[in-house]
């Protein structure tokens, strides 16, 4: 499971079963909580009635246009971020797209893992700003505020590499490489052990950023 999708709520409104389907499936694998519903008034009453993060919106729908329940959606002051999913492919449709309150705009056929990728990064926009640690070469110690936690050396190699590519998904061989040098026989257990040790000391220190998995690539720190 990815840490990205952990305690987000997603509306889906997608009328085609094996579409829909496939994303209520793939998307709750990935820790998204899913309303999978077909029709713009079964969208409608869901925004009513309850709050969803993030929102997977097709547009040729059995009673409407998609656009027509964005458009709704903003002017009744809804924040929820809006990825529009359709085959609705021309520029005039994508522009109307993003006029009417969309966030981004995926058009069919896609690629379940890019739909992924867009909607983490719909959720970092929405997400309040964090503030990284300072980081104090001569002591390897991380500050924040009044706050100070020591490193060891190879947390403090690691820590750098994920403070200078902060929000870039860095593969674990990359990581081997800034930890313990270039042709290093190191496993990657030994990569889970120390992000879990840097895990233990961001969270000691009181820091709202996260170190999260990058499912088959590595790890990221999410500023």
């Amino acid at each position: 499971m990815s840490d990205a999708g952990q305690m987000c709520r997603v509306l889906l409104v997608e009328d085609e079963t094996g579409i829909g389907r496939l994303l209520e499936r793939g998307l709750s694998a990935e820790g998204y909580e899913v309303l999978w519903v077909r029709t713009l008034a079964e969208a409608a009453e869901a925004a009513r009635t309850s709050a969803h993060d993030l929102v997977v919106l097709d547009r040729t729908l059995p009673d409407g246009d998609g656009a027509a329940f964005c458009a709704a959606l903003r002017r009744l002051g809804h924040s929820a971020m809006i990825c529009m999913l359709t085959a609705r492919d021309t520029l005039e449709d994508k522009l109307h797209g993003f006029d009417v309150g969309a966030d981004d705009y995926l058009t069919k056929p896609f690629e379940f893992e890019e739909l992924l990728a867009r909607l983490a990064a719909l959720r970092r926009r929405a997400a309040p700003a964090r503030t990284l640690p300072m980081a104090d070469a001569e002591s390897r110690t991380l500050i924040l505020g009044h706050a100070r936690v020591k490193l060891t050396r190879r947390e403090w190699q690691l820590m750098q590499h994920l403070l200078a590519n902060a929000d870039r998904p860095i593969p674990r061989a990359e990581l081997i490489e800034a930890g313990w040098g270039a042709g290093s026989e190191v496993t990657e257990n030994s990569i889970d052990v120390y992000i879990g040790y840097l895990r233990r000391k961001l969270a000691r220190l009181g820091s709202d950023v996260r170190i999260e998995t990058v499912r088959g690539v590595g790890f990221t720190l999410v500023s």
